[in-house]
């Protein structure tokens, strides 16, 4: 919406205070041709001699006798070859008439100063013919014929095909059929015209709203998902902006130069459109690299690997910096800048460039290598020194931990591939050992029975290593007899793992409740010399007995 405001601002000021060119009407008449070429001639450096002298005094000559106050289109076609135009083909001035128009609606200039006053200019090719404008759809383009730089006669064969092109709705026709109030001009800008720049300002935000809709319903459709899913309504709201802004970009590139603007206004506003159109394909690919990832990692969550789940973040960031360097390539390149001179000088700094990017280029052969490698993935726990946590993401420069006290820590890759990295999620088995101290005046017999419903209770439970264990009488403690339990857990996380330990120690405990089995707490024995304890006990006495007054 603040584009378009500024396209009517652009307009406002632009727009000449004296109104538009005259030859937004309907096509003149054969005794107003006649009065045209009445006119005053324009000040021209071939006023005197030939004004199809060169490729400048031809061009020059045609721009010149359509400007307001030395409007002649009779003059104006004084360079035209019409010898040889079909019968359905207009006069000369109007093929003039209709020229100069589709200028205008494009914004182009003749650049008079740079073309050739050569009399004798001949192209690369060696061919006298010169070519102004090189974004024409069909090339206007002058010729050298019989000493005279002409505008050939294939050029204006293809004028009306070009003007129809150009304006598929011709509102210039009907101008004149217009009530007198809806010509006068309003800060410069006719009030048709402004009436046609509202009208066509909502009808370019009425087309980003249904461009939007049908985005949002044909993805729903095509990935069967509900309106409800958040997901979805996230990803469509991320693309449905920039989709909504490109159509809007060209509803305004195709509609604007139909109403008749001069060529400065046209050139302002087409290129502003232009730009918005070029930055909204960037935007939207870059969006798209947004949707396609989450698409793939809503895929990845479904497999068994950690592989996806590792690439997805990798992938997601080299799809947005290829858009970014193709997208600002792709802006350049249509802004007309050169790209091979500007990539010609980044490659003389391309020395400099290397040497302060040595850390990134490290860091990113770091990634390539823990992909190759793959020392852990994502979601692994791991240990790099005193640093112990959980793999979060693995990108192009740095790999990043989550700690178990929820910070965030962020390795170097290249710093990382340098270091010892133990890998505690990679381990197949999950030990637990530990010692369970009973009384020491259990029995024998209720040692044996309860080693043996421990090694039953390893065997029966899900999750456990079942050919490989310990349960055994360690050793005899100063307090307690020591059952060494040494034990193995098939668990992938560490939650898993926690809840395997507590179903083993449940059970423990359940053995030991129903044999009997009693558990040790730490005592200590103090023995005092003989008398000592008599002595004792009297000043406790003494102490706890109140004294009289």
């Amino acid at each position: 919406m603040r584009f378009l405001i500024l396209l009517v601002s652009v307009v406002l000021v632009a727009s000449p205070a004296k109104g538009q060119m005259e030859d937004y009407v309907v096509f003149q008449s054969t005794s107003q041709r006649q009065q045209d070429n009445k006119a005053t001639q324009p000040h021209s450096s071939h006023s005197v001699d030939d004004p199809c002298s060169s490729p400048r005094s031809a061009m020059e000559t045609f721009h010149s006798w359509l400007q307001e106050g030395s409007y002649s289109p009779g003059r104006a076609s004084a360079c035209f070859d019409t010898s040889m135009l079909n019968d359905t083909t207009e006069s000369a001035s109007e093929l003039a008439i209709k020229l100069k128009r589709i200028m205008d609606s494009r914004g182009l200039f003749p650049p008079i100063d740079r073309i050739p006053d050569d009399p004798y200019y001949t192209d690369t090719a060696g061919n006298s013919r010169y070519e102004p404008f090189t974004s024409m759809v069909l090339p206007i383009y002058l010729e050298k014929k019989d000493g005279r730089w002409l505008f050939p006669s294939d050029v204006l064969n293809n004028i009306p095909t070009l003007y129809s092109a150009t304006f598929p709705f011709d509102l210039s026709a009907n101008v004149d059929k217009l009530p007198s109030w809806l010509k006068t001009p309003v800060v410069g800008v006719k009030l048709w015209q402004l009436f046609f720049v509202f009208a066509l300002i909502l009808f370019a935000l009425i087309t980003q709203r249904v461009i939007l809709w049908l985005s949002q319903l044909q993805v729903r459709r095509t990935l069967n998902t509900e309106k409800e899913n958040h997901w979805i309504n996230k990803s469509l709201d991320t693309v449905g902006a920039p989709l909504g802004t490109l159509a809007m970009a060209a509803v305004f590139w195709l509609g604007f130069p139909l109403i008749g603007f001069t060529a400065g206004v046209n050139r302002v506003v087409l290129f502003a459109t232009k730009v918005l159109f070029m930055i909204s394909v960037v935007w939207f690919g870059y969006r798209m690299a947004d949707i396609l990832s989450d698409i793939l990692a809503k895929k990845a969550e479904a497999t068994e690997t950690k592989l996806d789940d590792q690439l997805v973040p990798l992938v997601r960031k080299t799809m947005k910096v290829m858009m970014f360097v193709i997208g600002g390539l792709f802006i350049l390149q249509n802004l007309h800048v050169d790209i091979g001179s500007l990539l010609a000088g980044l490659g003389l700094g391309g020395l400099a460039f290397a040497l302060a990017a040595k850390d990134t280029v490290a860091n990113f052969f770091g990634s390539l290598m823990i992909f190759v490698d793959r020392p852990f993935q994502i979601g692994d726990w791991i240990r790099i020194g005193s640093t112990e946590g959980t793999v979060e993401e693995v990108g192009f420069r740095s790999t990043r931990i989550r700690t178990f006290y929820n910070s965030l820590i962020t390795f170097p890759n290249a710093n990382l591939m340098d270091s010892a990295v133990d890998n505690l999620g990679a381990r197949e088995y999950r030990r637990y050992s530990t010692t369970l101290r009973i009384t020491m005046d259990t029995p024998p017999e209720k040692v044996e029975q309860f080693c043996q419903a421990i090694r039953q209770a390893i065997l029966d439970l899900e999750g456990m290593r079942t050919d490989y264990f310990i349960v055994e009488l360690e050793n005899f403690g100063t307090h307690s007899l020591d059952i060494k339990l040494y034990c193995f857990m098939v668990a992938p996380d560490w939650v898993t793992e926690m809840k395997t330990r507590t179903a083993l120690n449940l059970q423990i405990l359940r053995i030991a409740k129903d044999l009997g089995v009693a558990f040790a707490f730490p005592t200590h024995t103090v023995r005092l010399p003989e008398g000592a304890s008599h002595k004792l006990s009297n000043d406790f006495t003494e102490a706890l007995v109140p004294k009289g007054p």
